[in-house]
């Protein structure tokens, strides 16, 4: 099965770009197109792929052409609500590929294929509901789906409201499953830390976390290394989301690194207790930052509903969604396997 994920970035490229790279480069069954404006190699990796354009109005000329509708885009975060469009107007990118899927770039993937299996891919449409990342097959019906999920409004509506309206992960996949598609939702292949506090937190885990949990990339593969009961236990994970963080590099890597609240450094040795430490000083500077995000966040939607005159437009998408979420099946799978972690240490010692 050949998929392809697809990934419009504009501007700076994020700190740990060249990381992201480096793992998407150890899933070679995978592979990756980046559409943007800055200058990269057309290929940049054997399975990293670039395509070119100015800016995103440059884009949005293109889209324009390929779905014969005026459109704008005004800001890059805006791409949430083209991505279930992403069949239709990359279609010419898509030739002999099963399916295309949209990611993030604050992730870092482990093994996607101990996740993404041939009985996976061969029995649904939809797999996963989450921007961060999410695959769909590539047909006629999936790539016009996204027809389907603006019944609240119309295509030319939502895709000219500056507001970003979270088309990918909260419309897509619940229209999907209703229409009968194949879907398959697992929220615990994903360590999707919580932005909001600086010790990791995956809060779509629920009691499947740690007080004290980090990250390791170890030749492929992403594990979780935790605290319990005094010992060192580690699972895996399909990739890493470090949402609204800023993902700080400490030192040169070039082979395996750990991923911690502190920074991310190259790994040299075992995890052990040291690595659980976090830095009190960069918890105060992130609670602040957090705060001013959050803060700026509200201005934004505020904005974009109140002063711009949408209040009724967005009371309306509201109400969408509530019924949507309300008469769709909850298919999600939600609990890890309890043999799913492996003891690495026996004695760790606590943290005071």
């Amino acid at each position: 099965m050949k998929i392809v994920f697809i990934i419009p970035y504009f501007g700076k490229l994020p700190s740990n770009f060249d990381l992201w790279l480096k793992t998407c480069k150890a899933n070679p069954e995978f592979n990756w197109l980046i559409i943007g404006d800055n200058d990269l190699p057309s290929n940049l990796a054997d399975n990293v792929s670039c395509f070119y354009f100015e800016d995103i109005a440059a884009l949005a000329k293109f889209i324009q052409a390929k779905l014969n509708m005026k459109i704008k885009i005004n800001n890059a975060y805006k791409f949430c609500d083209y991505r279930p469009l992403y069949g239709a107007i990359f279609e010419d990118y898509l030739d002999g590929y099963d399916f295309w899927g949209f990611c993030d770039m604050d992730v870092f993937f482990g093994k996607l294929a101990n996740f993404l299996t041939p009985e996976i891919l061969n029995t649904h449409d939809i797999i996963q509901r989450w921007g961060h990342l999410t695959v769909v097959r590539n047909n006629e019906t999936c790539n016009r789906l996204y027809e389907k999920c603006f019944d609240y409004s119309t295509v030319g509506e939502v895709l000219n409201w500056d507001m970003n309206q979270g088309t990918d992960e909260r419309i897509l996949p619940y229209v999907g499953q209703n229409l009968g598609l194949r879907c398959y939702f697992n929220q615990t292949w994903m360590a999707d830390v919580a932005p909001h506090t600086f010790q990791y937190r995956m809060d779509k885990l629920g009691n499947n976390n740690y007080t004290s949990q980090i990250f390791a990339w170890e030749e492929g593969v992403l594990y979780r290394y935790f605290l319990d009961e005094g010992h060192i236990h580690r699972d895996e994970f399909m990739y890493i989301h470090l949402q609204k963080r800023d993902i700080e590099i400490l030192n040169r890597i070039t082979g395996d690194f750990m991923i911690t609240p502190n920074g991310i450094y190259q790994k040299t040795r075992e995890v052990n207790l040291s690595d659980f430490f976090s830095d009190s000083r960069l918890k105060e500077r992130f609670d602040l930052r957090y705060k001013q995000m959050f803060n700026g966040l509200v201005r934004k939607r505020v904005m974009d509903t109140v002063l711009n005159g949408n209040i009724f437009k967005y009371l309306i998408y509201k109400r969408y969604l509530s019924n949507l979420w309300k008469h769709t099946p909850d298919i999600t799978v939600n609990a890890r396997e309890h043999d799913a972690a492996e003891l690495v240490t026996h004695e760790a010692g606590a943290i005071g």
